[in-house]
């Protein structure tokens, strides 16, 4: 239960930080987007339609497509967003103590990426689908193949092509420099988690390097059965997933034990599993 809690929670802070980067950061700057709201725009621009009611009405059509083309399980992964969004769009676009606080064109374009690629990477890391256009490309790539990422660049360039008929030049490359610090902010939301560092080690010395590494650095270590390339012998290959500060003093040891030892250091952004994200267990 606390764990749904926790999601729905996630999905409307998501939804509430990309409304509010569209609503007081994109639409005030009179800047272009993709998506639903980039048609909200561009209808609000030819007919004077509020552009909240054209969201709500493109995602509540969209999502009756979702629930007859998908079915009702990722319906109602996308039910929130659904209805969700286009609120919180209209709450900040009518409250004005959220605008006129940034009055540097490059500062809002960078905060718009900021607030939209990191709510869009809490829905996604919540399990949770922003709906829009996204519905239409995941049903072609259903039941004709097509890749989701290409409709959804093919939708996205269109719509920022349509309103790149009534903005200026300038409006359409921030716009673009936008789009990519979203993507950005984006990945890094999802790929967020405990920095920890991977070290993997070849050593002759495998046996006496894997017991320092269980007793005296309180650490796991991974046994990776291999063969010496130039020689064809068997050997082992050690892995060890450690805290950055314990990374120089087990070199240290290392380099005591075997001076010839061969290190491979790679930053790891997220680690799962025993000792991890499950309470570690000691034989």
């Amino acid at each position: 239960m606390k764990e749904k809690i926790l999601k729905i929670g996630g999905i409307l802070l998501g939804n509430a930080l990309v409304a509010f980067g569209i609503s007081t950061l994109v639409l005030e700057n009179d800047l272009i987007s993709g998506g639903v709201t980039g048609i909200g725009i561009a209808v609000h621009y030819f007919t004077g339609i509020n552009i909240s009611l054209v969201v709500a009405i493109l995602n509540i059509a969209l999502f009756l497509m979702g629930w007859i083309f998908l079915g009702k399980r990722f319906a109602f992964s996308t039910l929130i967003s659904t209805f969700a969004f286009p609120v919180l769009l209209e709450f900040f676009n009518t409250q004005a103590i959220f605008h006129h606080y940034c009055d540097d064109l490059l500062l809002a374009v960078i905060l718009a990426g900021c607030f939209i690629g990191v709510g869009s990477g809490l829905m996604i890391r919540c399990g949770a689908s922003s709906g829009g256009m996204d519905i239409i490309a995941i049903i072609l790539n259903r039941y004709y193949a097509i890749p989701v990422y290409l409709m959804v660049n093919v939708f996205d360039f269109s719509i920022l092509c349509l309103q790149a008929t009534f903005s200026a030049t300038t409006t359409i490359i921030y716009s673009i420099v936008m789009v990519f610090v979203t993507s950005f902010m984006l990945n890094k939301t999802l790929t967020k988690g405990t920095k920890v560092v991977q070290l993997t080690i070849i050593s002759d010395a495998h046996e006496a390097i894997k017991k320092m590494i269980l007793h005296d650095m309180d650490a796991g270590v991974t046994a990776l059965y291999s063969e010496k390339g130039y020689s064809d012998n068997p050997t082992k290959v050690l892995m060890t997933i450690i805290p950055p500060r314990k990374l120089n003093p087990l070199k240290e040891r290392i380099k005591a034990l075997d001076p010839e030892a061969f290190l491979v250091v790679a930053a790891v952004d997220e680690v799962n599993g025993r000792g991890y994200t499950l309470v570690r267990q000691d034989q």
